[in-house]
């Protein structure tokens, strides 16, 4: 079989600080996902996300990604959006591509908050965060920002920001661009550690747990 990329982007409810609300945490409110097989598209994916812990989306982030509040209470559940990435997912032949490690780990924690099982492997060996390897190809001493990559190819007037699909497009396209540099993608040990709540597929932390052992 063919090696899979898929190209995953997520979008995720934000507040000013002093507007959060209590025990706020960043949910999913659009996922975007971009599927190459021999450096050709041949599948796509957006859907908005319905928020359920923080339903009320804050100006910030309607600002931020034009998601208005309409549109997001019209998206799938964030169930339906795992059974999305599963039904493209295939273990050992696809490579999770993204920009950054947050939205993996926004991805994490939503699935603990959900109680849903994370979709990928649990130690990320098939995820590649783009970004590290922009950076250490092209000997940044910081991790640049998507746009900045776009911008050094001269694609960032073509692309939109802040939408899932977007963002995830512009990933590919970015990753191509190195290609043409020589860029050669190799598999290495994981790039982010689980965690003891990943592994026990509990929302609670170990230290949580070792209190009500004590008590």
């Amino acid at each position: 079989m063919k090696e899979r990329y898929m190209f995953i982007d997520f979008e995720f409810t934000t507040f000013d600080k002093k507007e959060a609300p209590k025990g706020f945490f960043h949910e999913v409110i659009e996922v975007g996902m971009v599927i190459i097989e021999e450096n050709e598209i041949v599948d796509t994916f957006s859907s908005l996300v319905v928020p359920v812990f923080f339903p009320q989306l804050g100006e910030k982030c309607i600002k931020l990604t034009g998601i208005t509040q309409q549109d997001v209470m019209e998206g799938i559940e964030f169930k339906a959006m795992i059974d999305e990435l599963l039904a493209q997912y295939i273990r050992e032949k696809t490579t999770l591509v993204t920009w950054g490690d947050l939205d993996m780990k926004g991805l994490r924690r939503n699935c603990r908050e959900h109680n849903i099982k994370f979709p990928f492997s649990v130690m990320l060996e098939d995820w590649l965060d783009l970004s590290k390897a922009y950076q250490f190809y092209y000997g940044h001493k910081d991790t640049p920002g998507l746009w900045y990559a776009l911008d050094k190819y001269g694609l960032a007037e073509t692309a939109q920001s802040h939408r899932a699909l977007d963002d995830a497009m512009a990933t590919f396209k970015v990753m191509q661009m190195m290609q043409k540099d020589q860029w050669v993608y190799t598999r290495e040990k994981p790039k982010m550690q689980t965690s003891i709540a990943d592994l026990m597929g509990s929302q609670m932390t170990l230290l949580e747990k070792l209190k009500q052992q004590l008590s």
